[in-house]
């Protein structure tokens, strides 16, 4: 998915560079495997954000089906995240990058106004510190929970 700001996969092949993404990550499923692999590929260490449950509930409308604690635990058993966090900002700028010595920030998004909502809050970061990953087609959280209510 691209939007005007955004360069794709900026920053591939950044080898050494610190990569962050936040995730909400309400059930894993491959899609989110790919999009860490996808992430870590564009540096040498990846760092993930796993939203906690009050802000997944006021962007959702919804709580999230794993709580904070299980989503942690699953997102850093996945090989390629390096460290997990839960206390990064909603709106990334500059300064949050500069002090936690992150080089380059990776995204995903469904449509096109979730990529808008995602830059805006970016909006700070030059080009050359976004990267909007590819998002996987036909799965998604959502889709896992219509299949589970439809039995």
């Amino acid at each position: 998915m691209s939007g005007a700001g955004t360069t794709g996969m900026s920053g591939a092949g950044t080898t050494g560079a610190s990569v962050y993404a936040k995730v909400v990550v309400d059930l894993l499923h491959p899609g989110h495997v790919r999009f860490f692999a996808a992430a870590r590929a564009l540096g040498g260490r990846l760092t993930v954000c796993v939203v906690p449950d009050a802000r997944v509930a006021a962007y959702k409308g919804r709580p999230p089906v794993l709580t904070l604690v299980e989503r942690v635990e699953i997102v850093a058993a996945c090989r390629w995240v390096d460290a997990v966090v839960t206390d990064g900002p909603r709106v990334i700028d500059r300064a949050f990058m500069a002090r936690f010595g992150y080089d380059l920030y990776a995204f995903g998004a469904a449509h096109e106004a979730e990529l808008a909502t995602k830059l805006a809050d970016c909006a700070d970061l030059p080009e050359a510190m976004r990267a909007v990953v590819p998002y996987t087609p036909g799965i998604s959280s959502t889709l896992l929970r219509q299949r589970l209510t439809a039995g």
